[in-house]
Formats: C-alpha cells, sequence, structure tokens
C-alpha cells in the first residue's frame, strides 16, 4: 500500500515538473495532475502490461540486443500511450504533440523506477 501511494504521489510531482520543463505539455492544476497520476496508474494495471507485451512482441529483437535499456524504452512508449489515453479522461492535463507526451513518458520512467526502488528497498 505504500508503494501504491508513494508511486501516485510522485506521479502527481513528477506531471508538475514535466509540465513546467516541457513547453507543450499543459497541467492545469495540482489536483488535475492527481486525477491523472490516479486514472494513469489504474490503466496501468488493466492495460500496461498487455501493452508492455505487444510492444515487446513486436520490438523483440531490440529488447534481446539492449537489454534493460530496450526494457526502459518500451515501457517509457507504453506511458506515453497511457498518457494520451489519461490525456483524453481527465480535463486539465493535455499534450500539444505526440512527442512532447513522449519525453513526459520517458522523465515519468525514470522517476516510477527511482520511487519504485526507493520504496522497496
Amino acid at each position: 500500500m505504500t508503494s501504491l501511494v508513494a508511486s501516485c504521489l510522485a506521479f502527481t510531482f513528477g506531471l508538475i515538473v514535466c509540465s513546467a520543463l516541457l513547453p507543450g505539455m499543459i497541467v492545469r492544476d495540482l489536483w488535475s495532475a492527481f486525477k491523472a497520476a490516479v486514472i494513469c496508474g489504474l490503466l496501468s494495471a488493466v492495460l500496461g502490461k498487455v501493452l508492455f507485451f505487444l510492444l515487446s512482441l513486436v520490438f523483440f529483437f531490440p529488447i534481446l540486443i539492449s537489454g534493460p535499456l530496450g526494457a526502459f524504452l518500451v515501457q517509457a512508449f507504453v506511458n506515453a500511450i497511457l498518457l494520451v489515453i489519461t490525456e483524453n479522461l481527465v480535463d486539465g492535463v493535455r499534450f500539444v504533440r505526440w512527442r512532447t507526451a513522449l519525453w513526459a513518458a520517458i522523465g515519468l520512467t525514470l522517476l516510477q523506477m527511482l520511487v519504485t526502488r526507493a520504496v522497496s528497498g
């Protein structure tokens, strides 16, 4: 439970920071970021593993060659897809371009890895 709460709070913080750093990302307020974090977390629980599996099948060879880096990139791409879906469900979070969502997903995936490692270990 602690890991879930920490992950949600870190994701909220990450959305706020990413919106300050990325010109094509708009987060209206903290409440919108929190709603997006919860919805993206739920989508990740429901769709994340399936998307990761499907994208791993498509990009199997690069993941096999690059190992953890390839898995990280596939996870970032999955998170970008989930962010775009979340954008359509939450009023107050917008991405001007798909590329902006991908950059935000890379930053959020790094943050997610750090929080998971800090909470579990």
